[in-house]
């Protein structure tokens, strides 16, 4: 019986091994204090992020989970599954299929929000520098089946152009958009439009460059009208522009340097009609990082920004670990 019950353990332990599946992760612990012109609040959030991709070949299968729960009755609100797809080649085309979004890092990542497609293909061929890709979402159902949108997106990938990466994209009937960004003189630059018909224009630019120990940086955002900036989960600015509903822009100056161990990082800006469509917001943002002994970062940001009526000031205390 011994001997049968270990060859079992070890034959379901074979079977794991050659699934090649990989599961990490990332955690946060976040608590906040709020002084929003004098009402005040603490709130807390707990928010675990799991990665799992299984591997067959040159096929890939990717499941992203947010945990966040808090014991309450909206099964949703506790689980959400933010990207489902599958990566696989066909021939020289690489296929990606599922559900998924850009990040902020990605081409209009600081512009658009980047929600994700629902049962989403992009199909892509290499040649050399160059990527084109085309593919099409799918629309939203309330059933398991989500129905294709005949409008496909298209685009191209151009990279070593002079030392520069150019993107162009035609989003749909009525969107296009182009970026560029590279580095020269020890500037790096990142330059992103889009044009939307019955809506206008928004641009995004950004410069860093690094002067002994400290990292300068400014960045910029521009809209005809503020429904063309969507994004509401900024890594550049201290404040995302899609938070606030009138908001057409903003500029941004930001300054980071370590100190024994310890990463501060300062952020001053302006949000053009960040108040009301005819009142700009002006805020500041501080903040420490600093990695533990026991594999956990703490981080530490303060914001102060300008609200109607007065000013509003939050401290973030954050424990974040990667796994």
């Amino acid at each position: 019986m011994k001997k049968l019950i270990a060859a079992a353990v070890a034959s379901s332990m074979t079977a794991f091994a050659m699934a090649d599946i990989a599961i990490t992760g990332n955690a946060k612990y976040e608590y906040d204090h709020t002084d929003n012109a004098g009402t005040t609040t603490n709130t807390a959030n707990t928010e675990v992020n799991l990665f799992v991709k299984g591997k067959s070949g040159d096929t890939s299968v990717v499941a992203n989970l947010e945990l966040n729960t808090h014991g309450g009755a909206d099964e949703a609100g506790r689980l959400d599954i933010e990207d489902l797809y599958m990566t696989t080649k066909v021939g020289d085309v690489s296929v990606k299929a599922g559900n998924y979004a850009s990040g902020t890092s990605a081409h209009l990542g600081e512009i658009d929000n980047g929600s994700r497609g629902n049962d989403k293909v992009t199909l892509t061929y290499s040649m050399g520098d160059i990527d084109v890709y085309a593919g099409s979402n799918g629309v939203a159902a309330a059933e398991e089946n989500s129905t294709v949108s005949e409008n496909m997106f298209y685009g191209a990938v151009i990279k070593n152009v002079m030392g520069n990466t150019i993107n162009v994209k035609h989003h749909s009937e009525t969107q296009d958009s182009f970026g560029i960004k590279g580095s020269m003189a020890g500037v790096n630059y990142r330059y992103e439009a889009t044009d939307k018909d019955g809506s206008g224009d928004a641009y995004y630019g950004e410069l860093t460059t690094k002067v002994g120990e400290l990292t300068l940086g400014y960045a910029t955002l521009d809209a005809d009208v503020a429904s063309l900036l969507a994004e509401d989960d900024s890594t550049t600015f201290a404040l995302s522009t899609g938070d606030f509903s009138t908001a057409t822009g903003q500029d941004q100056v930001m300054l980071s340097t370590a100190v024994d161990g310890t990463t501060f990082t300062v952020k001053m800006g302006t949000m053009d009609k960040g108040i009301s469509s005819s009142i700009d917001k002006d805020y500041s943002q501080v903040k420490a990082s600093r990695k533990l002994a026991s594999g956990a970062t703490a981080v530490i940001t303060f914001t102060d920004e300008d609200v109607s009526g007065g000013s509003k000031e939050n401290m973030e205390i954050e424990l974040n670990v990667a796994f």
